[in-house]
């Protein structure tokens, strides 16, 4: 699979846990506590995971755009 194709299913993905997360927080009284703790920290520990790998595929701009050398005068 292509990188870009990788970062557009991460991405939706990670919006999807985002949107999860928020739902599970603000509907955390009217949860069950067991379902709220595998919605919300399951869904903590996948968007962890996420962001990691959305950083390793975006390393080159990363490295690109903040570690760049900078020019003495």
């Amino acid at each position: 699979m292509k990188k870009n194709t990788q970062l557009k299913v991460l991405n939706a993905l990670l919006t999807l846990l985002m949107v999860s997360q928020a739902l599970s927080g603000f509907l955390h009284d009217r949860l069950p506590e067991e379902t709220f703790e595998h919605i919300h920290i399951l869904g903590g520990v996948l968007i962890v995971i996420g962001v990691i790998l959305h950083v390793l595929l975006n390393w080159g701009w990363v490295r690109l755009n903040y570690f760049k050398k900078r020019k003495e005068v």
